[in-house]
């Protein structure tokens, strides 16, 4: 009704993703390029400058990279930390002063310098530190960084003989290594944990924020895409160290063996399951003993705390070891906020003894520690204790393996100060055993992840922190939705309010008001519709989210409603319930530029695209066909139009094709409509284009701003080969399969004389069309689609010669029909590849009776 109508770009082949079902995912990047990764069964491949990330061949390698022996290794470790190899991995074993650590000096040849190298590391155990210099102890090639449970592949480029890789641990655990290699040349594959069915049944959620996309599935844990340039990518495990924590029953009594590094929980009967490995534990323990070695300086231990008046305010405190220098204990208040304020000295120790300590400040909460300032250690390593029989601590472990019902290995997160039995005692809601997130978003500041009814929400900006002893509206949330379907929450969705979708209703999470962020304590989750959605992702449009239906077939739009105080749905197919034709949605993105459009893929292979302008009334759908089958969609922001991307199988492949940009297919030496098409810049004389994608197909040529091969006369791909007269140097070439554009119009009611059409045997005797950017070649019009003809073949009673191209086009109405019928219609069909674009389109109806 309003605004142009116009043949619809083309669609560039860029790749072949014949890898099964896959997922586009949507990374929104600054550069002058996209970024796709491309899911597929258990694997991630990256498209960057519309090409496959891929690394090439060179001979630089890691000696023992899959850990057979320690042989090429260095260990480079400090104090009581160690690097050694066990069962072909690298164990890397920190403690809480010292940082275990294996390097390796790798050569590289002179032939393989200035190359792009791929450093693959497989990561068991997290969290393990890396870093890759051209000297030892620089960071150059590889920044340093933090690698957790999964497979990273991190571009460097060397420029020297030598480069120098340090993997490194600074925290009291096992950091277990797998494998860490040089890429071999090919495309480049991450692993990944979703399969090929996974994929199908639509169960990955994800978020971006920065370098990294949060996924989850309600399957596997949740993953994080990690981003570190353009050509490193990894996949590894989120995970957190914190919470979110539900109580226990307190029935049960949990006996950690060790208060750091790693060692084994017992249960006081049977309570363990398999499925728990990776589930967190928090113990509360009476009593405080912490355990410090000291083998550098400086260096500080963690405290204890003391409170109470006279006799409970004694602690023991023990030095061992063979050593030199000297140990300071030191003490600080309670700064008010449950931690330490400035440390102070209490004494100094040069040799090894044992005693009780009483501080005589009752009721004032305090806290002890020892140090070892700077310059005060010799040698050796000075063996601390400090114990304290009152007051009360918390600890938190991670299980690592299954033992038995009864036992479990566990790894020390944040020190345990007793190894006694206690049975106050909290788990983490989240592990195989209780099962995993199934969606997620970024909102006010939090990562929000839903699972079943609840949603948590983290610490504000501190997205891997659940840590509920932060107290005050920075609390983290876990709190329920109150939802009514047993499937729990579908998808997030970040508005003005947090939206909650289920296959029974959207709830719309309120604070009091509009403009409060949302809180544990302010926390008000309501129905804003009952609509119910299928299990597709949930796109966001500005203001409004735009969802699938639970049925599959209809697309509702949640928006703020007339009085702005909330959101509610409505009916997206309402003037045309017909679009889907029947067919489930399987997909969808949001193009914003240079329109609005909301892209939606059928499980018939076609697609849907509702332009979609609420502000201007303008919620208009389009039917998208194409030479094969549309599978899935991805829109990427960029610099101009934005990319979208189609996975589409055609001629017995799987591809990778983009659509073209509105400024590309307004005809002009660079014209791109057609599909699966390639463009090429010929070279002096060139008469043959290999399109082996295209192979056997019958397909449109432009040269130059010329149509060499059009729909009259289309070219068949033999050998996977085009073959056209000579082309002079540097001449632009299109090549792509054919396709038309056709409206038809509803039925007229309009435009007559003496009222209204409808009912009335009529005519449309003329038309007008009002023409920018078109050339008529592929333009014909007529009542129907079986009485087309050539819209226009003068103007100005001039014959139109062909390939003329018309940025304006306004000329006298022209006659169509003189067929006269109730249903007379127009009916518009523009042929691929020459552009058409109708900027205003006017009628001379006729009525008779």
């Amino acid at each position: 009704m309003i605004g142009s109508m116009t043949l619809r770009p083309g669609l560039e082949y860029i790749a072949d993703i014949d890898f099964g079902d896959v997922r586009l995912i949507e990374y929104s990047y600054s550069g002058g390029f996209a970024l796709i990764p491309i899911l597929s069964g258990e694997e991630m491949r990256i498209v960057k400058d519309n090409a496959l990330v891929s690394r090439v061949s060179v001979s630089t390698t890691v000696t023992n990279g899959e850990f057979n022996s320690f042989v090429g290794w260095t260990d480079a470790s400090t104090g009581s930390a160690t690097a050694t190899v066990s069962a072909g991995e690298l164990v890397l074993t920190g403690t809480t002063q010292d940082r275990a650590s294996a390097k390796q000096t790798i050569a590289v040849s002179v032939g393989d310098q200035n190359k792009e190298h791929g450093l693959r590391l497989d990561v068991r155990r997290g969290p393990l530190s890396i870093r890759l210099g051209s000297t030892t102890g620089d960071d150059d090639l590889i920044p340093q960084a933090v690698l957790d449970d999964g497979v990273h592949s991190i571009a460097f480029t060397p420029t020297t003989s030598n480069v120098y890789l340090e993997l490194f641990n600074d925290e009291a655990r096992n950091v277990l290594v797998f494998s860490c290699q040089i890429d071999s040349a090919g495309v480049l594959v991450i692993p990944t944990p979703w399969t090929g069915d996974d994929l199908t049944d639509d169960i990955i959620r994800y978020k971006q924020n920065k370098d990294v996309l949060y996924a989850a599935s309600g399957t596997y844990q949740q993953r994080e895409i990690q981003r570190r340039g353009d050509t490193s990518w990894g996949v590894q495990r989120y995970k957190v160290d914190d919470g979110p924590f539900s109580a226990s029953d307190g029935s049960i009594s949990l006996t950690p063996s060790v208060l750091t590094g790693n060692g084994s929980l017992t249960a006081s009967r049977n309570y363990f399951e398999s499925t728990m490995v990776g589930r967190l534990f928090r113990l509360f323990q009476s009593g405080q003993t912490v355990d410090e070695d000291f083998t550098a300086d400086p260096a500080e231990g963690d405290p204890i705390r003391v409170s109470g008046v006279g006799s409970a305010r004694r602690f023991t405190w023990t030095i061992s070891g063979t050593w030199s220098g000297t140990v300071t204990l030191q003490v600080a208040n309670d700064d008010g906020s449950g931690n330490p304020g400035s440390w102070t000295d209490v004494f100094d120790r040069v040799s090894n003894g044992s005693s009780t300590y009483t501080d005589s400040d009752d009721n004032v909460i305090k806290f002890f520690r020892f140090a070892v300032k700077s310059g005060n250690h010799t040698s050796g390593t000075m063996e601390t204790r400090l114990s304290y029989e009152g007051g009360s601590q918390s600890g938190i472990v991670r299980v690592i393996g299954y033992t038995s019902a009864t036992s479990v290995a566990i790894e020390v997160l944040s020190r345990l100060y007793s190894t006694g039995a206690t049975f106050e005692w909290d788990y983490s809601t989240w592990s195989d055993y209780d099962g995993w997130p199934a969606s997620v978003e970024v909102f006010g500041g939090r990562l929000y992840w839903g699972q079943d009814d609840t949603v948590h929400g983290s610490v504000p900006d501190a997205f891997k922190s659940f840590d509920d002893t932060v107290e005050g509206a920075s609390a983290p949330i876990s709190r329920s939705v109150n939802s009514s379907s047993q499937r729990g929450i579908l998808w997030l969705l970040g508005l003005q309010r947090l939206i909650a979708g289920t296959d029974a209703t959207e709830i719309s999470i309120k604070a009091s008001s509009f403009d409060e962020p949302l809180t544990a304590d302010s926390w008000f989750p309501v129905d804003a519709s009952t609509r119910g959605g299928a299990n597709i992702r949930s796109v966001k449009a500005d203001k409004d989210g735009i969802f699938v239906q639970s049925s599959g077939t209809g697309a509702f739009r949640m928006a703020p409603d007339q009085q702005g105080f909330d959101y509610t749905s409505s009916d997206l197919m309402a003037m045309h319930e017909e679009i889907c034709e029947g067919s489930a949605i399987v997909d969808v993105a949001v193009q914003r530029r240079p329109d609005t459009v909301v892209w939606f893929i059928l499980a018939n292979g076609e697609a849907r695209a509702l332009t979609y302008e609420p502000s201007q009334n303008v919620i208009g759908w389009s039917r998208v066909t194409t030479d094969g089958l549309f599978k899935r969609v991805a829109a990427i922001r960029g610099a101009g139009q934005d990319s979208v991307y189609f996975a589409i199988v055609r001629n017995g492949a799987q591809r990778l094709e983009r659509l073209a940009s509105v400024s590309e297919c307004i005809g002009g030496a660079e014209n791109c409509i057609a599909d699966g098409f390639s463009r090429f810049t010929a070279t002096a004389g060139q008469t043959t284009f290999s399109v082996p994608h295209l192979n056997g197909k019958q397909v449109t040529v432009w040269v130059d701003g010329v149509a060499v091969r059009d729909q009259n006369n289309l070219y068949t791909v033999a050998s996977n080969q085009v073959v056209i007269p000579a082309v002079a140097e540097g001449k632009s070439v299109v090549i792509g399969l054919p396709y038309s554009g056709r409206f038809q119009s509803t039925k007229l009611a309009y435009g007559a004389a003496g009222g209204t059409a409808l009912f009335k045997r009529k005519r449309v005797a003329q038309l007008g069309m009002y023409l920018v950017n078109t050339m008529l070649d592929g333009l014909k019009a007529g009542r129907s689609f079986a009485e087309l003809r050539k819209f226009t073949t003068t103007k100005d009673d001039k014959a139109i010669v062909a390939g003329t191209l018309y940025e304006e086009f306004d000329a006298d109405l022209m006659a169509v029909s003189n067929s006269w019928d109730t249903d007379s219609r127009i009916c518009i069909e523009a042929l691929s590849p020459y552009p058409f674009t109708a900027a205003a389109l006017v009628l001379d109806t006729q009525t008779n009776g």
